[in-house]
């Protein structure tokens, strides 16, 4: 029976490269879709931590801090870490273990409040996000390069369409039905129970992914420094001599201060202004998610067959910040399920080709060697926002932070047409290697 199957599969037109791969590209397709499934489910469910952490009382500094630990442990842990993963001999470890340990502190942050009061649960959830920091910090440095080195440039966008697409599918069922139960069982436990039995798919994520494949001539040699002000120096030395570089990065950090300052204002104002339940947040969560399949199949057609990333990028840039406006404007939830849906697209688009963008602002060899210093200011960019969001809502309102949040999505995205972001390619930015 079993030695039929694979001509079952043909016949179904499943393709070729995940029935019987033949080389290391062909197999790092197949464990992105698996490792998509994994983090689709887990990042869909974790949602809902900080819809717990506001439901438990804490106030919006809090759902900040809750939202800006990752940056400040960047900041402060991203050389020392990135040295360490300089001398290893490969990324993909890194990438694994980072993500393991990164995705176990959801369920030990939900169970918390089933054994605290509200006030030191929040502490408690507090102080695990806070560990939690040390992996996500080396999962944010070896990500780009992980996802850059595992397949060739002409494959890149299947890859990323496919991987994402069936992230952000995995990513809207589960956020659905997580929801739906949360309207039903509206106590702690219900929160603690949809991320418990969520986790179980920390293993899909964690086992095809330290098997991922880099072949050695994409490996890059580069000598890391020996020291923290060595590497420090180095940094500052790459914005100098990479012009494109620090470009595309500058301009970056604008468009990321709105998405950052939005994010943590998303859950207060869907909570205290628009008064959701649980349902409703996972309904609009789940028509965000499943948009991305639809962002990311139309995404990498255009660019792939018309060379369209350019236009992708600007024109997502533009739509992002659409979303936070409109959350500002509306008096109710139901509106936002539509409008959702034009976040996905535009989410899908941005991701997709904004990693080809960075890549090719990289120049050619150094990609190990500059990409902390892009990590260090979005490390920042992901701290100051979130604070900027959540102290204005505290003094005005989480209305007119989000109008501010916008704000900031379009003159980001300004910048990226006004400097022609993507409009060339590594070989045309670097004609020979600095």
């Amino acid at each position: 029976m079993f030695s039929q199957l694979p001509a079952l599969l043909r016949i179904l037109r499943v393709p070729e490269w995940l029935i019987a791969p033949k080389d290391g590209d062909e197999r790092n397709m197949s464990r992105g879709m698996y490792d998509g499934m994994g983090v689709g489910v887990v990042e869909g469910v974790q949602i809902f931590i900080p819809v717990l952490f506001t439901r438990l009382g804490a106030d919006p500094l809090a759902v900040g801090l809750l939202t800006s630990l990752p940056a400040v442990a960047g900041l402060l842990l991203a050389v020392p870490i990135g040295m360490m993963i300089a001398r290893s001999p490969t990324v993909i470890p890194w990438y694994a273990w980072s993500r393991l340990l990164l995705f176990i502190s959801y369920p030990l942050m939900a169970i918390v409040p089933l054994f605290f009061e509200a006030q030191t649960a929040i502490l408690l959830m507090l102080a695990i996000a806070a560990l939690a920091t040390i992996p996500q910090t080396s999962l944010t440095l070896v990500f780009n390069v992980v996802m850059g080195s595992i397949i060739d440039v002409q494959r890149r966008y299947f890859l990323m369409s496919l991987r994402w697409s069936i992230l952000g599918v995995c990513n809207g069922i589960a956020v659905y039905v997580a929801g739906l139960y949360l309207a039903k069982h509206t106590g702690v436990d219900g929160y603690a129970t949809v991320i418990g039995v969520s986790s179980v798919f920390i293993a899909m994520a964690f086992f095809p992914a330290r098997k991922y494949e880099v072949p050695p001539e994409r490996r890059e040699k580069v000598i890391p420094p020996t020291t923290i002000g060595a590497a420090l120096r180095t940094m500052v030395d790459n914005f100098r001599r990479f012009p494109a570089f620090r470009t595309f990065v500058l301009c970056q950090a604008v468009f990321q201060i709105g998405l950052s300052m939005a994010l943590p204002l998303f859950p207060l104002h869907w909570v205290r202004v628009l008064h959701a339940d649980d349902a409703a947040i996972g309904l609009v969560s789940m028509v965000q998610s499943v948009t991305l399949l639809v962002g990311y199949t139309l995404g990498s057609y255009f660019a792939t067959r018309y060379n369209a990333r350019v236009l992708i990028l600007w024109v997502c840039a533009i739509g992002l910040g659409v979303y936070p406006l409109l959350t500002a404007v509306v008096t109710s939830m139901a509106p936002l399920i539509f409008f959702a849906a034009v976040w996905g697209i535009c989410t899908a688009g941005i991701e997709l080709v904004i990693l080809d963008v960075l890549l090719d602002s990289c120049p050619p060899g150094y990609v190990t060697a500059v990409m902390p210093s892009e990590r260090m200011v979005m490390f920042a960019v992901r701290l100051i926002g979130p604070i900027i969001g959540t102290v204005l809502a505290r003094e005005t309102s989480t209305t007119l932070a989000l109008v501010v949040a916008a704000a900031l999505h379009f003159i980001g995205a300004g910048l990226f047409i006004y400097f022609r972001i993507g409009t060339k390619k590594a070989s045309e930015l670097y004609h020979s290697p600095a």
